[in-house]
């Protein structure tokens, strides 16, 4: 749960840097988010902590500022096909495309998480580690512990608990590999990169409490 004005600011630089964008919004960058496919993803990527910090927060104009911030975000999840519970992820959550996500919550997901189309993390009461890579048609369901670093194959159904470090895949999925690397390493420097990029974030901001 983000507790802190400093803490939403670094959850929300944390998803632009993973999803392509500078931390910090000047001019320039502002007009060229305005004509990328990707500005209504950063919109809702910005409500959703917006929402998770002011939920948080007591006192009438927090409650009230949390659900102006609600409306607008159950208006951008409906036009981008997202049905994602606004309290499960950790930082650096990454959304590369519009389409069908579900999300059910409450669950506690790490960070560093991805999230392609038609994917569905069902219910409540999971806990998954850091770097979950979730590919298209995947669903993860039950309550599960899932370790770090875990890909599901596309079209995979998960219904039990997985180690770090692995690849699920079938339906329902089985371990296909282990020792197998996170999702950033796996898919080049442009990601790792800007995983070094968030924690070194974190070190600069002197965040140090477990965040998620």
């Amino acid at each position: 749960m983000i507790k802190s004005k400093l803490e939403l600011k670094f959850y929300i630089a944390s998803d632009r840097i993973m999803n392509g964008f500078p931390a910090k919004r000047n001019l320039i960058q502002i007009l060229k988010e305005f004509v990328s496919p990707q500005k209504d993803i950063l919109r809702f990527l910005r409500l959703l902590r917006k929402v998770q910090y002011y939920n948080s927060k007591k006192g009438l104009l927090s409650k009230l500022i949390s659900i102006l911030i609600k409306i607008r975000y159950n208006r951008t999840s409906q036009k981008l096909g997202f049905s994602i519970d606004y309290s499960s992820f950790g930082y650096g959550l990454v959304i590369p495309h519009y389409g069908t996500i579900v999300v059910g919550g409450p669950n506690k997901i790490g960070n560093f998480a991805v999230l392609h189309t038609s994917t569905c993390i069902a219910g409540g009461g999971k806990t998954i580690g850091d770097g979950l890579y979730l590919s298209s048609g995947s669903q993860i369901i039950g309550y599960l512990n899932i370790g770090d670093n875990v890909t599901i194959a596309s079209h995979s159904l998960v219904i039990h608990d997985c180690k770090n470090n692995t690849l699920q895949a079938g339906a329902p999925a089985t371990t296909k590999r282990t020792q197998y690397p996170s999702w950033y390493q796996r898919d080049g420097d442009t990601y790792t990169k800007r995983v070094e990029l968030v924690k070194n974030l974190k070190k600069i901001w002197n965040i140090t409490r477990w965040l998620n």
